[in-house]
């Protein structure tokens, strides 16, 4: 988690002293404060301060903006009250923190053998399964995240709702059925991709890898080969 720490500098700009300065925050959890008494042309930038854990929904928003509030008492007792102003703006406007956005994401692939048949062998018209682990390794929530594969026949995508930064999703499989040519080759490769949305509407692309490779890098499958052959001699 991450925190944003706020200095509030306040300045007497009238003529006369104030009393019980307060600063109170919508967001911010403050510390320091009331000040007591505050001369004309003084200002006091280091009695209260304040605090805020950014959230996850601050960070895929794109900002956290507020406002502050003063209030002082004049000698003869009236109120005062003004709102608080980021440096260079005026009063009311929003004090923001930019959170910039880093979408990414990680698809490994994995291939095994559904071996219908139970021999051992991978054999012509039996599939070759793709098991998909999509992570979130940006800082932004992730959504309609969607895996193409052009080989496979694939299940599960669009993942289902959104995936948080750190999160994981393994309901994406795909199906390829063997020939005999990829058999006789004796090696089946390829790469999927993988697309998401940003909170902010941008796309986020990436390859996949194997479990120990790079994105980009191909999904291999070595065919497991079973040579046999028979003759039969008979006397005639």
């Amino acid at each position: 988690d991450e925190r944003l720490n706020y200095a509030f500098s306040v300045e007497n700009t009238g003529n006369v002293t104030l009393s019980n300065v307060t600063v109170t925050d919508p967001r911010a959890t403050l510390t320091g404060g009331p000040i007591a008494t505050l001369a004309p042309g003084v200002t006091d930038a280091t009695t209260i301060t304040g605090y805020y854990d950014v959230t996850q929904a601050d960070i895929d928003s794109g900002s956290v903006d507020n406002v502050a509030s003063m209030s002082a008492e004049e000698p003869n007792g009236d109120p005062i009250h003004q709102d608080s102003r980021p440096p260079g703006g005026s009063p009311g406007d929003s004090t923001s923190f930019t959170a910039d956005a880093e979408g990414a994401i990680d698809v490994i692939k994995e291939a095994v053998l559904s071996d219908t048949n139970e021999n051992g062998f991978p054999d012509k018209g039996e599939f070759i399964e793709f098991r998909f682990t999509v992570t979130n390794t940006g800082n932004v929530t992730l959504t309609d995240i969607s895996i193409e594969d052009e080989k496979a026949d694939i299940s599960g995508s669009p993942i289902a709702g959104p995936l948080a930064p750190g999160d994981a999703d393994t309901s994406v499989t795909g199906l390829y059925r063997i020939t005999q040519a990829d058999i006789d080759a004796g090696v089946f490769e390829n790469i999927a991709s993988a697309t998401g949305m940003e909170p902010q509407g941008d796309t986020v692309t990436v390859e996949s890898r194997p479990a120990t490779g790079q994105p980009g890098e191909k999904t291999t499958f070595t065919f497991a080969l079973n040579p046999c052959i028979e003759l039969d001699l008979h006397d005639e």
